[in-house]
């Protein structure tokens, strides 16, 4: 009996130090081992910036984007020798028509002739008079992710044409790890494509370029050094036009500021050596720096609209906020438009569901009238 009440205790002191153990593990981990992996491990970082590695939905068939919701659009892909990556390179792309071409166009789609199809489509981009969206989605999954469908289908409302693209390790796209300058050649590839279809037209329809989250890094670092990357990946006497407008959803001004003001970044920014280990590494990194203000500052005669929303937990309205003074300060001596749209907490649109705004038309709408 005296054995036994020694023993009760006795497990319960070696449970109590068992806990205990572990208690310390997870703190040690949390701040010495976490830290470190971050500040030093570049791969760790790039896959947490472009998680790639979530694709969802699953088993998409991006030859039939109808099958994802999306009715009037084709898949095609663009081939060429990426110079980043030194490697052949496939894009995935959809082309999705405005609603007034698909239903002049329907019988093309339901007879199956896809290179009557492709030719249709071609000769509707050409000769349209409508807007084109050049979109650049932000990090995850594909150009089939739910709340994607839902803004093309946004789009397809407003009449617009809707170009949607996989960068590199997206998707259907090439399966290489991204870098900022490897998914920055792919949106120029893609936007060299949509300029050379458009070369034949003799009223060029406007162009508008929409990024997303990490799109509108991608978008920026793209649109404000359109003239260098002609030139260098191009080879282009004459630098590609810039475009009508771009259009920001839930943006950042500069990945370093976007990982200081992240919401989980209460879960470290206590440490002393938070800035060091964790903000420092997106400082000057030629891998991913998505530097956006830098970007636009060179580019003052290209509009840009800012839509933001203050519920927004990924990316908060405050570095949203930053990005739009940057750009306003960089034109106070003249330059094009630059507009700052936010939507109140209470409206629950958070990070991907701007979409679903009920003046986004109205809003879009005006800013593409005013710079067509």
């Amino acid at each position: 009996m005296l054995g036994i009440i020694i023993c009760v205790p006795l497990y319960a002191i070696a449970a109590l130090v068992l806990g205990a153990s572990i208690t310390v593990g997870i703190f040690v981990f949390h701040v010495a081992v976490v830290p470190l992996i971050f500040k030093y491990s570049k791969t760790f970082r790039r896959h947490l910036i472009f998680a790639n590695f979530a694709q969802w939905p699953l088993n998409v068939n991006y030859d039939s984007p109808a099958e994802s919701g999306i009715e009037g659009a084709r898949n095609f892909y663009i081939e060429y020798q990426s110079k980043v990556d030194k490697c052949p390179m496939k894009i995935g792309v959809w082309h999705i028509l405005p609603k007034s071409s698909y239903e002049r166009v329907k019988g093309s789609f339901e007879c199956g002739d896809n290179e009557e199809l492709n030719r249709a489509m071609d000769e509707d981009i050409i000769s349209s008079k409508h807007p084109i969206i050049l979109y650049c989605h932000g990090n995850s999954n594909s150009r089939a992710a739910y709340h994607r469908i839902q803004l093309y289908k946004f789009f397809q409302k407003m009449d617009f044409h809707t170009i949607a693209f996989d960068y590199r390790g997206y998707g259907d796209s090439t399966n290489v790890m991204p870098t900022e300058d490897g998914v920055v050649e792919d949106s120029l590839i893609v936007y060299d494509w949509l300029n050379t279809m458009l070369e034949p037209a003799k009223d060029r329809p406007p162009v508008f370029v929409w990024g997303h989250s990490l799109g509108t890094g991608i978008s920026s670092h793209l649109l404000g050094n359109l003239k260098e990357l002609s030139k260098n990946i191009l080879q282009k006497v004459e630098p590609l036009k810039l475009p009508n407008g771009l259009i920001l959803e839930s943006p950042f001004n500069n990945l370093a500021d976007e990982v200081n003001h992240h919401p989980l970044a209460v879960l470290v920014s206590w440490l002393p050596y938070f800035k060091e280990m964790f903000v420092s590494p997106f400082v000057g990194c030629p891998c991913h720096s998505f530097r956006s203000d830098e970007h636009l500052a060179r580019e003052t005669f290209l509009p840009v609209l800012v839509l933001h929303a203050r519920d927004d937990l990924v990316v908060p309205h405050v570095v949203g906020e930053k990005l739009y003074q940057s750009i306003v300060k960089s034109r106070v001596n003249g330059g094009a438009t630059i507009k700052l749209h936010s939507y109140d907490k209470n409206q629950n649109l958070g990070h991907k569901w701007i979409c679903n705004a009920k003046d986004l038309p109205e809003v879009v709408g005006d800013f593409v009238s005013s710079h067509r």
